[in-house]
């Protein structure tokens, strides 16, 4: 199997919520640092000339907007899982973290698409102005 393959494969293990739910869970906070880091480069060079911070801003904005918005579905979903044994044991942890993370994802989506409008298809249909 080459690397590639192997990487869909984990890729797809992971969304679909067969690596558990603490994968799902770092998963997710990786994505949450990944767009907290491009937050802090649009925050602190609003408007920088450098065509490579552009480019790693909006890498790390839409990739970990991107990662926040697939991780949500796996986390739910092994939350209530019971044969899961990577699952929290407290019931208490079990409903809470599940339960915000549902209740962010549809910012998320919002932020994704008008980031992605902002970053990659406004200066295509504006002509790159």
């Amino acid at each position: 199997m080459n690397p590639t393959n192997r990487f869909l494969k984990f890729a797809l293990d992971l969304y679909l919520g067969r690596r558990g739910y603490r994968a799902s869970l770092i998963a997710y906070g990786l994505g949450f640092w990944a767009f907290a880091g491009g937050m802090f480069l649009f925050l602190t060079w609003p408007e920088t000339s450098s065509m490579t911070a552009q480019v790693l801003r909006a890498t790390l904005i839409n990739g970990g907007l991107l990662v926040l918005v697939l991780m949500t579905y796996p986390i739910i979903y092994c939350a209530f899982k019971i044969d899961d044994e990577t699952r929290p044991k407290s019931q208490f942890r079990r409903i809470l973290e599940p339960t915000i993370v549902g209740a962010l994802a549809p910012f998320y989506v919002m932020l994704l698409v008008a980031s992605f409008i902002n970053s990659f298809a406004g200066p295509i249909l504006l002509g790159f102005n």
